[in-house]
């Protein structure tokens, strides 16, 4: 929808263009005038529609027939782009002072000496148009973009302007208020803003962004978070080697409203005594650094056809403070006046379609931020973002009161934050010991960034890593550790991240997915994405139209050193190559320097955090107290845990009357590092509750997946705990006689017989002395959801990497530890005893009626195919919500089978089948009838997505040990197991389509144990479903569709 020329008013909005369906518009293009402007003439062209020649330049006198001639001649310029700010003339020293009035001097004797004889062209061209090309000529250009042009009154009289005006910052208000009003109205305060200006009108914009931005939480701000590119057409910038920024906005103003330069109304009206125009200088280059729009600048070339040398002069003086001086303007200088580089006569002007391409490079940039991904995408994302083992969260995102403050307060995080000086595409690296309080400043830093740049569209990308070396990436078969995870998943997840919002990953990774490989097509394997990632992401410059772009990246504790040292560096190029502000957390490693880093050292910076913390907390109250807390943070050494810790088990004390001799003696034998602290603390157990704390730490530190409260209890229960000497890894598959419910319930420790959440939890804070706790999934906290349902995670990283390094296990086993025993050989023996609780578990008599019954085939008719088995993962899902544990020992019985090193390396196939095969293969059927699948593809495909993935890496001889036992066990358990699946159905086929079955066409085989209820259908309206046998019409036959899953 246009609007016509003579309904856009002098002052004001006015909208000139807007598509069709207003949702279709991407953008809002403002154009705004200089002083003296007009909202349709200041960009209206009036001339001739031909261009001028080149210019010609006669060498001498005798080459034509007068000097007259030759300079009649045509003299346009052709059109000059440059992107730097090199000045055309250089500064005289003398020509200021007198020597400048005198040039300005308006006198006919003065003037005939500097005139040039300039005459116009003898030969005119014949037509003249009239282009007002906002309303002509963009909207063709750009079809998605709502077009206002803003106007305001200047008025003059007698070539003097009127006194006592607003000037051109008080008309910046009346700018914002209006844009702002308008986009409330139409409902699009988040559309993306592209402003246009002229001359003076380019402190009218900046002026608009400075209001905006200091409006904190009003209605204003939207229009500077909502910024998405200026372009400047010759407008001010800064000040130049001949002259200042304020004689040339005067200069600039003179010529837009046509009166002397050094009029002192002129002055009050552009500001340029105004203190505004120093901060909106200031606050323009903040605010593009913060925001990081999009910024272009078009610069007046010399004015050829001048008859004074003084207007020469001015116009080198307008061209270079048109310049702000940064690479990222993209600078381009143009053959035209002052008043005529913002007019053009037709869209194949050269200026015009620089502006054009402009507009359309941004608007695209919007069309890509807004993009919607195809199916070939959405393919290669699944391909991408496979899941992984990531590290499970044991911080809060908050930090304690009046803490990490000293961090915000750094030039060098400013300078970052702010994306100023050098140090803008610089690593900041938080790094310290473990429990120093370098995640938490991560977390808390991220929370307040959010905050902050959430509202203006910024991206948050945060991401965990964690491994020993890049080695076991690209050399599978070095896994080391029994809880290593994936370590290039931080280069998945951050890739993944980014591939919603930049277009050149999503074609890059599409193309490398094309590619032949020896990884199925569907995939992308590690060592390719961590080569695409490091050898091509990285190494070219990285854009997205997402503006702001903040990566945070927490490495584990037990990050091996090769690792980290790969990890900084690749991070480090991103934030070199990119706009992205990149911050990680790390452990200190005096080894791994990285230079274009930004070095937060935490144990030099917080140890004004630990002394208040302590002396907030400690309840001591004798006289010498100070020095209490003052040498517990010494002894903390920067480690904020540490003095967390310590300061509780004093408190706890000092409440049960310990005297200030006994805290003081108690400090003094505290060790001062987090995993000896550890080791004090669980030498205070006894024999009896070290045996049962054993159990309890195995399961929250071994476990596949964090544990529910409820789920924790049955695996405790079932969990025995055997002595280390004479122990034989095939014990582990030794299930023993089934039990039941209530044998759990009469099991050893009588403190949690009751069974109640409760109860355990105070039983989980004995055991664990502080170790553990619970939290809550919702994001309100853990008050809002049941405290069985709960999951028990440790207090932090390092009690995690504490016991997966054996020492704490070897702590509470004691003297029962050979000595040929390693303290890996002890996370192995975990294993086991999980394991074993696995196999017990599914062996119970309270699942007998699970995958009983003889299986057998049943045609289901199509149009009833799909509530089969929908009834079937609901009544699946029923089952395995019923009973606690069950959902975990069903998901992860291989993890932890193929676990411990001796059996993912040497398998006892002859055991695994016994065990499974006992009793008419109960544990086999009972396992793949809840698992979903008999076949032995669909299972381990469904594996190889979990926690269990790397363990069925082709490098182990399990996999192809487990295949064969698991094709064997099908066997003996009924045949095609392909067919068993009640998740994997094969489409059964209609009564008319019955005639084409062969004696080899797959059918249902399912097990008669339960039938599946059916809802009304054709033939059987309001038939009651029944749980004992429902009858289907097949052909005219009757026949009960049984579920292989008994309740």
């Amino acid at each position: 929808m246009k609007v016509k020329e003579d309904s856009v008013k002098s002052s004001g909005l006015s909208l000139l263009y807007e598509p069709d369906a207003p949702t279709e518009a991407l953008v809002d293009i403002v154009l705004v005038h200089g002083i003296g402007g007009h909202p349709v003439r200041s960009w209206k062209y009036n001339g001739y529609k031909k261009e001028r020649g080149p210019p010609q330049t006669a060498t001498s006198a005798t080459q034509g027939p007068s000097l007259r001639k030759l300079l009649r001649k045509n003299n346009t310029l052709t059109s000059l782009r440059r992107s730097n700010s090199e000045p055309l003339l250089g500064r005289k020293e003398d020509c200021t002072g007198k020597q400048r009035n005198v040039l300005r001097k308006d006198s006919s004797k003065s003037r005939s000496r500097l005139k040039l004889d300039l005459i116009e062209p003898e030969n005119e061209p014949e037509e003249r148009v009239d282009v007002y090309w906002p309303l002509e000529l963009l909207p063709a250009s750009c079809p998605h973009g709502r077009v206002f042009t803003w106007g305001y009154h200047t008025l003059v009289v007698d070539r003097k302007p009127l006194r006592l005006q607003y000037d051109i910052f008080a008309h910046a208000r009346e700018l914002l208020i209006e844009l702002a009003g308008i986009r409330d109205t139409n409902k699009t305060i988040d559309r993306p803003i592209v402003f246009i200006a002229h001359s003076t009108g380019g402190l009218l914009v900046k002026e608009v962004l400075r209001l905006s931005d200091l409006d904190t939480d009003g209605v204003l701000k939207p229009i500077v978070l909502s910024t998405l590119g200026v372009i400047f057409m010759a407008c001010p910038q800064r000040a130049s080697e001949n002259s200042k920024l304020s004689e040339a906005v005067r200069n600039m103003a003179s010529i837009t409203l046509k009166v002397e330069a050094d009029d002192i109304g002129l002055k009050e009206l552009s500001g340029s005594k105004s203190i505004e125009l120093e901060l909106g200088r200031q606050a323009f280059v903040r605010i593009w650094n913060d925001y990081n729009f999009k910024v272009k600048t078009y610069q007046e070339s010399l004015a050829v056809y001048t008859r004074f040398l003084e207007d020469r002069g001015n116009a080198v003086v307008r061209r270079q403070a048109s310049f702000i001086g940064d690479h990222r303007e993209n600078a381009e200088t143009v053959s035209a006046k002052h008043v005529d580089i913002c007019k053009f006569a037709s869209s194949e002007d050269p200026t015009y379609r620089s502006l054009a391409n402009t507009l359309v490079r941004y608007i695209r940039s919007e069309g890509s931020r807004r993009h919607k991904l195809n199916t070939k995408e959405r393919e290669c994302f699944a391909a991408l973002a496979r899941p992984y083992l990531a590290i499970p969260e044991t911080l809060s995102a908050s930090s304690y009161p009046g803490t990490c403050l000293w961090l915000y307060d750094m030039p060098q995080f400013r300078a970052w934050h702010h994306r100023s000086d050098r140090n803008k595409h610089k690593l900041l690296w938080i790094k310290g010991k473990s429990g120093c309080g370098k995640t938490v400043l991560l977390k808390s830093l991220r929370t307040r960034l959010e905050k902050q740049w959430g509202p203006a569209g910024a991206s948050f990308i945060w991401a965990t890593a964690e491994g020993h070396s890049s080695n076991s990436i690209f050399f599978p078969g070095t896994y080391e550790k029994h809880h290593e995870t994936n370590p290039a998943g931080v280069y998945r997840s951050l890739l993944a991240q980014l591939f919603h919002q930049d277009p050149r990953l999503r074609k890059a990774l599409l193309e490398l997915q094309k590619r032949p490989r020896d990884d199925p097509p569907q995939t992308l394997g590690d060592a390719l994405v961590v080569s695409f990632f490091s050898d091509d992401y990285i190494d070219q410059k990285v854009e997205t139209p997402t503006r702001r772009t903040f990566v945070f990246v927490d490495v584990a504790d037990d990050a091996g050193l090769g690792y980290l040292s790969d990890l900084i560096s690749h991070l480090s190029r991103l934030a070199l190559n990119s706009d992205f502000s990149v911050c990680v957390a790390s452990t200190h490693h005096a080894e791994i320097k990285e230079d274009n880093a930004i070095d937060v050292v935490m144990p030099l910076r917080n140890a004004d955090d630990i002394l208040r913390y302590v002396n907030l907390n400690l309840v001591a109250e004798w006289e010498e107290r100070s020095a209490t807390v003052v040498r517990i943070g010494q002894k903390a050494g920067g480690v904020f845990l540490w003095a967390e810790i310590v300061v509780n088990i004093l408190n706890a004390a000092i409440s049960e009357g310990a005297s200030q001799e006994l805290i003081e003696y108690t400090l003094e034998e505290v060790p001062d590092d987090l995993h000896g602290l550890y080791e004090w603390m669980l030498a205070t157990l006894n024999d009896t509750e070290k045996a049962e704390a054993l159990v309890l730490f195995q399961w929250v530190m071994l476990a596949a997946e964090p544990l529910r409260l409820n789920d924790l209890l049955v695996a405790v229960r079932l969990t025995e705990p055997w002595s280390l000497q004479g122990f034989r890894p095939y014990m582990a598959l030794q299930v023993g006689e089934p039990s039941s419910m209530r044998d759990l319930r009469r099991l050893r420790n009588s403190e949690i017989t009751s069974g109640t959440p409760y109860q355990f939890h105070r039983w989980i804070r004995s055991r664990s002395i502080g170790l553990l706790e619970l939290k809550s999934e919702s994001v309100q906290g853990v008050a809002n959801e049941p405290l069985g349902l709960q999951r028990v995670y440790p207090i932090h990283d390092s009690v995690r990497s504490f016991f997966r390094s054996g020492r704490g296990f070897a702590c509470l086993a004691g003297d029962d530890v050979p000595v040929a025993y390693s303290r890996e050989d002890l996370v192995d023996v975990s294993h086991y005893s999980l394991l074993r609780a696995c196999l017990r578990y599914l062996n119970m008599r309270d699942f007998e009626r699970l995958g009983q019954g003889n299986s057998q085939e049943v045609p289901i008719a199509h149009q009833e195919s799909r509530y089969w088995q929908q009834s079937v993962f609901d009544q699946r899902n029923l089952v395995m919500s019923s009973f606690p544990f069950l959902q975990y020992a069903v998901d992860h019985l291989l993890f932890h089978l193929l676990n411990p090193q001796f059996f993912r390396y040497f398998l006892p196939q002859h055991e695994v089948l016994a065990v499974f095969s006992a009793n008419r293969c109960r544990l086999w059927r009972r396992w793949t009838s809840l698992l979903g699948s008999a076949d032995t593809a669909v299972i381990f495909a469904k594996h190889s997505s979990g926690p269990a993935a790397d363990l069925l890496s082709p490098v182990f001889g399990a996999r192809y040990r487990l295949e064969r036992v698991f094709r064997k066990l099908s066997r003996l358990s009924g045949g095609n197991s392909a067919a068993i699946s009640p998740v994997v159905p094969i489409t059964p086929v209609s009564a008319s389509e019955k005639a084409f079955w062969s004696p080899q066409t797959p059918r249902f085989r399912v097990p008669p144990t339960l039938h599946l209820p059916l809802p009304p259908g054709p033939g059987r309206p309001g038939r009651p479903l029944a749980m004992d046998a429902v009858h289907t019409e097949v052909e005219g036959t009757h026949g009960a569709i049984p579920l292989g899953v008994a309740m």
